[in-house]
């Protein structure tokens, strides 16, 4: 099998140009995730691309699922003005099944190569779609070197933190878990034989859509994800620049079995055991401990690493876009790997539950 890998994204050259364009920022107030109305539940038309001439205007929905027997799936599509055009989409695809070969797959394509519906949500990008069937679920195909057809079917409903955004005048950066978990099936043809593959409630999407570039918005983005039988936890930290007031934002949702049992859109996440790295700079928190609080109950979270595997994001990138881009942003992403220990006391009862997972940082700037 003929593995195809494609920069699809070049975002060094995009942040390049994004920067001379991107328009001084107010002096407004900065909303957080708590702060502002509730966001209202999510429908399917509120997935639909709003497009915009902003030049830091983009949208990205990301589909992921770990698959019965092992192995993984993971479709992304990106919309976006960032870079020499305005407009463009992207397609991401990978593929890992037992005893076969990693398939990557990346492509951009001009604005007037790839569709969206008006009507309700469905793209098609560079030979891959998704589409929304009905109100809970989703159908995924890919038309490349490897075929892929799945469908997600929401076991958990769709859901935003507070708000469901952070906002700045009109800037503004917006968060949506579309499938907090999803059971998955579908087939992958490789070679040209088909494979059946599945997932019980181990399917994940969500959908950020912003008009701020990310190295304007934010020093650090933070994340947490990890399914424990019939536990789900989720958890998202972002450390805002100067230009954004400096504040640190984290969200925190806790559900069990099909229902969301707690959300905190004001959560305080503190970091521990912070170490230097001397290459890059960052101060890589090595342990976190969240506590949450709402009308639901409490929760607290601690985890504890006790590995770390770094990465520089602009390391597959050419020379000259990496040489522009380093001197916008210097992202290097961590993952942090340990146990973790989660309570929570909500609606009379309390949870506990252990587990082993892993954290993600994304540095941005220093």
């Amino acid at each position: 099998m003929r593995q195809r890998r494609t920069a699809a994204l070049m975002m060094g050259l995009m942040m390049a140009c994004a920067l001379s364009v991107v328009p001084v920022l107010a002096s407004a107030q900065v909303q957080g995730w708590s702060e502002g109305a509730a966001a209202r539940q999510v429908s399917m038309r509120d997935l639909i691309p709003r497009m915009s001439s902003g030049q830091a205007y983009s949208e990205r929905y990301g589909f992921s699922v770990d698959l019965e027997g092992g192995g993984h799936i993971g479709m992304d599509f990106t919309i976006s003005n960032l870079g020499i055009r305005s407009g463009y989409g992207a397609a991401q695809v990978r593929v890992r099944l037992p005893g076969q070969e990693r398939y990557e797959y990346g492509e951009r394509v001009s604005r007037g190569d790839w569709t969206t519906a008006e009507d309700r949500f469905a793209l098609d990008i560079a030979k891959t779609q998704v589409e929304a069937q009905g109100d809970d679920a989703f159908v995924l195909r890919h038309d490349g070197d490897v075929k892929v057809e799945l469908t997600f079917r929401n076991t958990m409903p769709m859901w935003r933190p507070g708000s469901g955004q952070i906002r700045q005048g009109e800037d503004y950066y917006r968060f949506t878990l579309i499938s907090p978990r999803a059971d998955v099936e579908g087939r992958v043809q490789i070679d040209g034989e088909w494979h059946t593959v599945r997932a019980s409630r181990a399917g994940y999407a969500d959908h950020v859509a912003t008009n701020v570039a990310p190295y304007e918005l934010a020093k650090r983005f933070s994340r947490f994800r990890d399914y424990n039988d019939d536990v789900f936890v989720i958890w998202r930290e972002i450390e805002l620049s100067e230009k954004f007031g400096g504040r640190t934002l984290t969200w925190a949702m806790v559900g069990v079995g099909e229902r969301i049992v707690f959300s905190d859109a004001d959560a305080q996440l503190r970091p521990g055991n912070v170490r230097g790295d001397g290459e890059t700079g960052y101060q890589v928190p090595h342990a976190v401990q969240l506590e949450g609080e709402s009308g639901q109950g409490q929760m607290r979270f601690v985890m504890r690493g006790d590995r770390m595997e770094k990465k520089d994001l602009l390391a597959s990138y050419g020379r000259a876009a990496r040489l522009v881009a380093s001197a916008l942003s210097k992202p290097w992403q961590y993952n942090i790997h340990g146990e973790y220990a989660l309570e929570v006391d909500a609606g009379g009862r309390t949870l506990r539950t252990r587990g082993r997972g892993h954290y993600t940082v994304d540095f941005v700037n220093p």
